[in-house]
């Protein structure tokens, strides 16, 4: 009815299953994706509809069976639903667990009667219940006004409603040639005010998909420079951090460098390596090497440098104890 448009007829078909096992109960999976089957009662009896779906659909119709056989006027001698309005007019479009729905509640409402009892009580299918929800084929009227014989239940008990009100203004004639007329039945659908306002409200969908289209559209070439500032952006946020990465190891070592447990560390070694060049000065002064001037200018001077740096490095040690002890 519809042209497709913007899904693929995968995703189609995966929605079209999806409404089958949405819109009905006891949905049962025979194979999946192809074949299923949904139990339900029909007066006394339990009725059985399978589903199978051909590797087009939705652009083909489904198969719809019923068992045990029944006798209706959407039913063929073949057990399969063929008449019924959902089936006739079904377009990738369609609802096909409406379709189901529709032909489940027609079943439900109106129980046919069942072939073998059909059989027992010498009833022929020309003579069994009809629905009067759609024109009856010629082979399968018993009289020109599409009344039928309810074997179970008075006519006067008989549903009056039309599923199409506009069927009322139609003469016999006329039903004949819609129900013959596959054309003929699409231009009849077509021409139904809930139709039309579907094709409307369509027609604005697709109206309103293309202008948000245009606008995004018109959108790409910001989309684009935003792109390009958010890139610019990254590359400078990678540049601050391979800098920052660089400066923490920096801070890392200059941290370990005068901290006061290596201070204290340094003072200690450099205090040790100058009373070991005092010595070294007091040995070469014993051995002649230096004289008296130099000798007492050079150990005074190493000897002072010695003790500061012990002093230092004491008083350091002390101050660190103290905060130790603080919980510092």
């Amino acid at each position: 009815m519809f042209q497709k448009i913007y899904r693929s007829d995968a995703d189609i078909r995966k929605h079209q299953i999806n409404t089958l096992k949405i819109f009905n109960d006891n949905v049962v999976e025979i194979c999946e994706g192809l074949e299923y089957q949904i139990a339900f009662k029909s007066g006394r009896n339990e009725l059985c509809i399978h589903v199978s779906l051909s590797n087009e659909f939705p652009n083909e119709k489904p198969l719809l069976t019923i068992s045990p056989a029944i006798v209706h006027p959407w039913v063929n001698a073949e057990s399969e639903v063929v008449s019924a309005p959902g089936l006739l007019n079904f377009t990738i479009h369609s609802d096909l667990g409406r379709v189901v729905q529709a032909i489940i509640r027609e079943f439900e409402r109106n129980p046919p009667p069942l072939k073998n009892d059909c059989s027992t009580a010498n009833i022929t299918p020309g003579s069994a219940i009809t629905s009067p929800t759609v024109p009856i084929r010629d082979n399968e009227r018993s009289s020109p006004n599409y009344s039928a014989i309810n074997n179970f239940s008075s006519p006067t008990h008989l549903p009056k409603r039309l599923v199409f009100p506009e069927l009322n203004k139609l003469t016999t004639e006329e039903l004949e040639f819609l129900n013959n007329n596959v054309d003929r039945q699409q231009e009849f659908l077509n021409d139904l005010p809930p139709i039309k306002d579907q094709n409307k409200l369509l027609d604005d969908l697709i109206v309103q998909v293309e202008e948000l289209a245009e606008s995004n559209l018109s959108k790409q070439e910001q989309l684009k420079e935003l792109r390009g500032n958010i890139d610019q952006r990254i590359e400078e946020v990678t540049k601050l951090a391979f800098e920052n990465e660089r400066l923490h190891v920096k801070y890392q070592n200059l941290s370990d460098k005068y901290s006061p447990i290596n201070i204290k560390q340094q003072l200690r070694s450099a205090a040790e390596k100058a009373e070991l060049d005092c010595e070294n000065i007091a040995d070469s002064f014993l051995k002649g090497g230096i004289d008296v001037d130099n000798f007492i200018n050079l150990y005074t001077k190493t000897r002072t440098l010695c003790q500061t740096r012990k002093t230092k490095e004491e008083k350091l040690s002390h101050q660190l104890d103290s905060l130790l002890r603080a919980g510092f």
